[in-house]
């Protein structure tokens, strides 16, 4: 025989019983409804259901006539309802679930899209940029507004490139001066050897002494650039000793004092009669002191006055070189220091000089750890105040 369809199988039920299955199938007297049943014959064929299929776990009783089971009764419980509806609620969840999922992933897809290009963005205009400064174009710059740090490096950046078109423009402008002032020395050369080539001039004393001015201009131009360029790598030495100032000062003032004479140019000094003691290298300072007077000389009208003073105030060392007329600019006295920089209009080329002396004495200053500014002289002309401090305070 069959099997009983799946599910625990109950106490038997006789067909006597069968008179309470009309109410299974309506309402009661309260109206209340009876859960889902089926009922199978003996070959397992549904002959009679009420509501869904009952699940295969629900409780069956055999329909025994005469000691014999013609059927099966299978019933639904409460319970296997109140899993029923559990198990459609889940499915439900889980169906809503996937889609909530499948909606945030598409849109986390779409912000992430949309942040990735607005983050980018600078990312790939700082790329870019770095690929036309490296070009050599200096002239470059990327937006810079804000506070993040992607904004910060484009404002480390705009410094860069700032910084790299200044140096080039100096590179132009250093090779473009050199070449000048190499140029007119050598042209005066070459004039005054022709002249003498074609017996336009006699290679007398006077002669001779215009071309050994001109080598020597020449050659002061060279050494000058020599040691600036030794300055920049750092090789310029330094021997450093314990020494007084004021001898050194008042040696290189006395070395000039025919040179100015015959200029026509007063020489003042006002040097502290006490020791003036530092840590210097005598060599460089009295070579500072050379290039201050050299200056004064060359661009101090005639009939003018240069005043070299040396004092020491608490721990400072005051060194000042002062002349008379002309006058620099106001404007232009911090460019001083600059390389191959002079004032047209009062201090050109036929005053001699090419613009280095200066910067060497502000890298040599700097080298003593001291400080060097242009002012203007209450004598009428310009003012160079060097300050150093003194050995004690170094020592301090």
């Amino acid at each position: 025989e069959p099997g009983p369809p799946p599910g625990d199988a109950g106490a038997p039920l006789n067909m006597g019983d069968m008179g309470d299955m009309g109410d299974m199938r309506s309402p009661g007297p309260q109206g209340t409804r009876h859960p889902p049943f089926r009922v199978y014959d003996s070959d397992m064929h549904s002959v009679l259901q009420k509501g869904p299929p009952p699940p295969p776990d629900a409780p069956r009783l055999p329909l025994v006539v005469d000691g014999k089971v013609i059927g099966w009764l299978v019933v639904a419980g409460p319970e296997v309802m109140f899993h029923s509806a559990d198990r459609q609620f889940q499915a439900q969840q889980v169906r809503a679930t996937w889609i909530i999922a499948g909606f945030a992933a598409l849109l986390a897809a779409g912000v992430a899209i949309v942040l990735s290009r607005l983050l980018l963005a600078p990312v790939r205009r700082l790329v870019m940029a770095t690929h036309r400064l490296a070009s050599g174009d200096y002239s470059i710059r990327v937006p810079d507004a804000g506070s993040d740090e992607l904004h910060n490096l484009a404002a480390d950046f705009n410094r860069l490139a700032i910084s790299l078109g200044n140096a080039e423009r100096s590179r132009r402008n250093l090779i473009a001066d050199i070449s000048h002032e190499l140029r007119t020395p050598l042209a005066v050369l070459r004039g005054e050897l022709e002249a003498i080539e074609d017996g336009v001039r006699k290679p007398d004393r006077a002669t001779l002494a215009s071309l050994q001015a001109e080598v020597a201009l020449l050659s002061q131009l060279i050494d000058d650039l020599y040691e600036l360029s030794l300055a920049d790598i750092g090789e310029l030495s330094f021997e450093k000793v314990r020494l007084d100032v004021a001898p050194i000062v008042e040696a290189a003032a006395e070395s000039f004092k025919d040179r100015l004479a015959d200029k026509k140019i007063a020489l003042e000094t006002d040097i502290d009669a006490a020791s003036v003691i530092m840590l210097g290298d005598p060599y460089r300072l009295t070579q500072l002191m050379k290039n201050l007077l050299e200056n004064a000389l060359r661009y101090t009208d005639s009939g003018g006055k240069v005043r070299v003073a040396v004092a020491q105030h608490d721990h400072e060392i005051r060194i000042d070189v002062q002349d008379t007329h002309p006058a620099v600019p106001e404007p232009l006295l911090p460019h001083l220091f600059d390389r191959l920089f002079r004032v047209d209009a009062s201090r050109s080329r036929q005053s001699g000089g090419a613009g280095l002396g200066l910067a060497l004495c502000k890298h040599i200053v700097g080298q003593h750890g001291g400080t060097i500014d242009a002012l203007r002289s209450p004598l009428g002309g310009l003012w160079i105040a060097v300050r150093f401090a003194t050995l004690e305070t170094k020592d301090d």
